[in-house]
Protein backbone atom coordinates (compact mmCIF):
# COMPACT_ATOMS: atom_id res chain seq x y z
CA UNK A 1 0.00 0.00 0.00
CA UNK A 2 2.81 2.41 0.88
CA UNK A 3 4.81 1.59 -2.23
CA UNK A 4 1.71 1.87 -4.42
CA UNK A 5 0.84 5.30 -3.03
CA UNK A 6 4.38 6.49 -3.69
CA UNK A 7 4.40 5.16 -7.24
CA UNK A 8 1.13 6.94 -7.97
CA UNK A 9 2.69 10.21 -6.79
CA UNK A 10 5.72 9.59 -9.02
CA UNK A 11 3.59 8.76 -12.06
CA UNK A 12 1.76 12.08 -11.70
CA UNK A 13 4.96 14.10 -12.12
CA UNK A 14 3.23 16.21 -14.77
CA UNK A 15 0.89 17.41 -12.02
CA UNK A 16 3.69 17.97 -9.54
CA UNK A 17 2.17 21.03 -7.89
CA UNK A 18 -1.11 19.24 -7.24
CA UNK A 19 0.69 16.11 -5.97
CA UNK A 20 2.69 18.19 -3.49
CA UNK A 21 -0.42 20.08 -2.38
CA UNK A 22 -2.27 16.80 -1.85
CA UNK A 23 0.65 15.39 0.15
CA UNK A 24 0.76 18.54 2.30
CA UNK A 25 -2.88 18.15 3.25
CA UNK A 26 -2.40 14.44 3.93
CA UNK A 27 0.72 14.97 6.04
CA UNK A 28 -0.75 17.73 8.22
CA UNK A 29 -4.05 15.90 8.63
CA UNK A 30 -2.26 12.63 9.37
CA UNK A 31 -0.24 14.25 12.14
CA UNK A 32 -3.37 15.69 13.76
CA UNK A 33 -5.78 12.78 13.21
CA UNK A 34 -3.51 9.72 13.37
CA UNK A 35 -0.15 10.31 15.00
CA UNK A 36 -1.09 12.58 17.92
CA UNK A 37 -4.26 10.62 18.90
CA UNK A 38 -2.28 7.37 18.67
CA UNK A 39 0.40 8.81 20.94
CA UNK A 40 -2.23 10.07 23.40
CA UNK A 41 -3.84 6.61 23.52
CA UNK A 42 -0.45 5.03 24.23
CA UNK A 43 0.23 7.52 27.00
CA UNK A 44 -3.13 6.81 28.64
CA UNK A 45 -2.76 3.04 28.29
CA UNK A 46 0.68 3.14 29.93
CA UNK A 47 -0.77 4.89 33.02
CA UNK A 48 2.34 7.02 33.01
CA UNK A 49 2.80 10.08 35.18
CA UNK A 50 3.38 12.06 32.00
CA UNK A 51 0.44 14.33 31.20
CA UNK A 52 -0.93 15.23 27.80
CA UNK A 53 0.93 18.52 27.83
CA UNK A 54 4.24 16.62 27.88
CA UNK A 55 3.25 14.90 24.64
CA UNK A 56 2.16 18.17 23.04
CA UNK A 57 5.41 19.75 24.25
CA UNK A 58 7.28 16.98 22.41
CA UNK A 59 5.20 17.84 19.33
CA UNK A 60 6.16 21.50 19.65
CA UNK A 61 9.81 20.57 20.11
CA UNK A 62 9.71 18.43 16.97
CA UNK A 63 8.37 21.40 15.01
CA UNK A 64 10.79 23.96 16.47
CA UNK A 65 13.93 21.80 16.47
CA UNK A 66 13.39 20.94 12.82
CA UNK A 67 12.94 24.66 12.12
CA UNK A 68 16.16 25.47 14.00
CA UNK A 69 17.96 22.69 12.15
CA UNK A 70 16.91 24.17 8.81
CA UNK A 71 17.90 27.67 9.91
CA UNK A 72 21.31 26.43 11.09
CA UNK A 73 21.94 24.82 7.71
CA UNK A 74 20.83 28.05 5.99
CA UNK A 75 23.24 30.01 8.19
CA UNK A 76 26.14 27.69 7.38
CA UNK A 77 25.51 27.92 3.64
CA UNK A 78 25.19 31.72 3.79
CA UNK A 79 28.88 31.84 4.74
CA UNK A 80 30.05 29.41 2.07
CA UNK A 81 30.21 30.62 -1.57
CA UNK A 82 28.91 27.34 -2.95
CA UNK A 83 26.46 27.58 -5.87
CA UNK A 84 25.08 24.17 -4.91
CA UNK A 85 24.38 25.15 -1.30
CA UNK A 86 20.64 25.57 -1.79
CA UNK A 87 20.39 22.13 -3.39
CA UNK A 88 22.37 20.58 -0.54
CA UNK A 89 20.07 22.25 1.98
CA UNK A 90 16.96 20.90 0.24
CA UNK A 91 18.48 17.42 0.18
CA UNK A 92 19.14 17.48 3.93
CA UNK A 93 15.67 18.73 4.79
CA UNK A 94 14.00 16.21 2.49
CA UNK A 95 16.09 13.31 3.80
CA UNK A 96 15.23 14.11 7.41
CA UNK A 97 11.57 14.50 6.58
CA UNK A 98 11.45 11.17 4.75
CA UNK A 99 13.26 9.57 7.70
CA UNK A 100 10.52 10.81 10.01
CA UNK A 101 7.83 9.23 7.84
CA UNK A 102 9.83 5.99 7.77
CA UNK A 103 10.18 5.92 11.55
CA UNK A 104 6.45 6.52 11.91
CA UNK A 105 5.88 3.54 9.59
CA UNK A 106 8.25 1.49 11.74
CA UNK A 107 6.15 2.24 14.79
CA UNK A 108 3.03 1.29 12.84
CA UNK A 109 4.58 -2.16 12.56
CA UNK A 110 5.37 -2.15 16.28
CA UNK A 111 1.70 -1.36 16.97
CA UNK A 112 0.55 -4.22 14.72
CA UNK A 113 2.90 -6.67 16.41
CA UNK A 114 1.75 -5.62 19.86
CA UNK A 115 -1.89 -5.91 18.86
CA UNK A 116 -1.41 -9.48 17.60
CA UNK A 117 0.17 -10.36 20.92
CA UNK A 118 -3.06 -9.23 22.53
CA UNK A 119 -5.09 -11.49 20.20
CA UNK A 120 -5.64 -12.26 16.52
CA UNK A 121 -8.85 -10.25 16.32
CA UNK A 122 -7.23 -7.16 17.80
CA UNK A 123 -4.20 -7.65 15.56
CA UNK A 124 -6.25 -7.67 12.36
CA UNK A 125 -8.25 -4.63 13.44
CA UNK A 126 -5.06 -2.63 14.03
CA UNK A 127 -3.47 -3.95 10.85
CA UNK A 128 -6.42 -2.84 8.71
CA UNK A 129 -6.46 0.55 10.45
CA UNK A 130 -2.79 1.00 9.53
CA UNK A 131 -3.26 -0.18 5.94
CA UNK A 132 -5.95 2.38 5.10
CA UNK A 133 -3.57 5.29 5.54
CA UNK A 134 -0.42 3.71 4.10
CA UNK A 135 -1.22 5.04 0.60
CA UNK A 136 -1.02 8.58 1.97
CA UNK A 137 2.25 7.76 3.78
CA UNK A 138 3.82 6.62 0.52
CA UNK A 139 2.58 9.69 -1.33
CA UNK A 140 3.80 11.98 1.45
CA UNK A 141 7.24 10.38 1.46
CA UNK A 142 7.55 10.87 -2.29
CA UNK A 143 6.15 14.40 -2.01
CA UNK A 144 8.79 15.44 0.52
CA UNK A 145 11.57 13.99 -1.65
CA UNK A 146 10.19 15.55 -4.85
CA UNK A 147 9.91 18.97 -3.22
CA UNK A 148 13.58 18.81 -2.21
CA UNK A 149 14.89 17.87 -5.66
CA UNK A 150 15.96 14.27 -5.07
CA UNK A 151 16.52 11.90 -7.97
CA UNK A 152 14.06 9.17 -8.92
CA UNK A 153 16.55 6.52 -7.78
CA UNK A 154 16.84 8.15 -4.35
CA UNK A 155 13.07 8.47 -4.08
CA UNK A 156 12.53 4.79 -4.96
CA UNK A 157 15.12 3.79 -2.36
CA UNK A 158 13.49 5.84 0.38
CA UNK A 159 10.01 4.67 -0.66
CA UNK A 160 11.14 1.03 -0.51
CA UNK A 161 12.57 1.54 2.97
CA UNK A 162 9.37 3.26 4.13
CA UNK A 163 7.26 0.43 2.70
CA UNK A 164 9.39 -2.19 4.48
CA UNK A 165 9.50 -0.29 7.78
CA UNK A 166 6.23 -1.71 9.22
CA UNK A 167 7.47 -5.26 8.61
CA UNK A 168 10.73 -4.43 10.37
CA UNK A 169 8.74 -2.91 13.22
CA UNK A 170 6.68 -6.07 13.63
CA UNK A 171 9.83 -8.19 13.86
CA UNK A 172 11.55 -5.75 16.21
CA UNK A 173 8.51 -5.66 18.48
CA UNK A 174 8.91 -9.36 19.19
CA UNK A 175 12.62 -8.94 19.97
CA UNK A 176 12.50 -6.02 22.40
CA UNK A 177 9.98 -3.77 24.07
CA UNK A 178 10.10 0.02 23.78
CA UNK A 179 8.68 1.64 26.94
CA UNK A 180 5.21 2.87 26.00
CA UNK A 181 5.67 6.42 27.35
CA UNK A 182 8.89 6.77 25.34
CA UNK A 183 7.11 5.51 22.23
CA UNK A 184 4.34 8.06 22.80
CA UNK A 185 6.83 10.93 23.12
CA UNK A 186 8.66 9.83 19.96
CA UNK A 187 5.40 9.83 18.02
CA UNK A 188 4.58 13.26 19.45
CA UNK A 189 7.97 14.53 18.31
CA UNK A 190 7.47 13.32 14.75
CA UNK A 191 3.95 14.72 14.58
CA UNK A 192 5.55 18.14 15.04
CA UNK A 193 8.05 17.35 12.28
CA UNK A 194 5.19 16.36 9.95
CA UNK A 195 3.34 19.61 10.68
CA UNK A 196 6.47 21.57 9.87
CA UNK A 197 7.12 19.68 6.64
CA UNK A 198 3.54 20.02 5.44
CA UNK A 199 3.26 23.73 6.19
CA UNK A 200 6.74 25.03 5.31
CA UNK A 201 8.09 22.52 2.80
CA UNK A 202 5.34 20.89 0.76
CA UNK A 203 2.90 23.80 0.50
CA UNK A 204 5.48 26.35 -0.69
CA UNK A 205 6.93 23.76 -3.09
CA UNK A 206 3.48 23.13 -4.55
CA UNK A 207 3.04 26.86 -5.17
CA UNK A 208 6.42 27.03 -6.91
CA UNK A 209 5.67 23.98 -9.06
CA UNK A 210 2.38 25.37 -10.35
CA UNK A 211 -0.13 28.15 -9.78
CA UNK A 212 -3.27 26.20 -10.52
CA UNK A 213 -6.45 27.40 -8.86
CA UNK A 214 -7.05 23.77 -7.92
CA UNK A 215 -4.12 23.64 -5.48
CA UNK A 216 -6.22 24.58 -2.40
CA UNK A 217 -8.85 22.02 -3.39
CA UNK A 218 -6.18 19.35 -3.78
CA UNK A 219 -4.71 20.21 -0.38
CA UNK A 220 -8.12 19.83 1.24
CA UNK A 221 -8.62 16.56 -0.67
CA UNK A 222 -5.47 15.18 0.98
CA UNK A 223 -6.81 16.09 4.41
CA UNK A 224 -10.24 14.62 3.60
CA UNK A 225 -8.64 11.33 2.52
CA UNK A 226 -6.93 10.98 5.89
CA UNK A 227 -10.15 11.86 7.70
CA UNK A 228 -12.10 9.28 5.69
CA UNK A 229 -9.47 6.61 6.32
CA UNK A 230 -9.45 7.46 10.02
CA UNK A 231 -13.24 7.25 10.22
CA UNK A 232 -13.23 3.92 8.35
CA UNK A 233 -10.63 2.50 10.71
CA UNK A 234 -12.78 3.38 13.70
Amino acid sequence: MTFGGGLIALRLEAYRGMVLAFCAGALVSGALLNVIPEALDLLEASQSRLAHQHLLFACGLGFLVFYLFEQAVHHDHDHVPDPNSVGKLHHKVGAWGALGIGIHSFFDGVAIGGAFQAGNEMGWVVAMAVLVHKVADGASSVGVMLSTEHSVQQIIGVLSATAAAPLVGMVAQSAFVIPTPVLALILGWFSGVFLYLGGTCLLPASQEAGHSRWLPVTTIAGAVLIYAAHSLAE
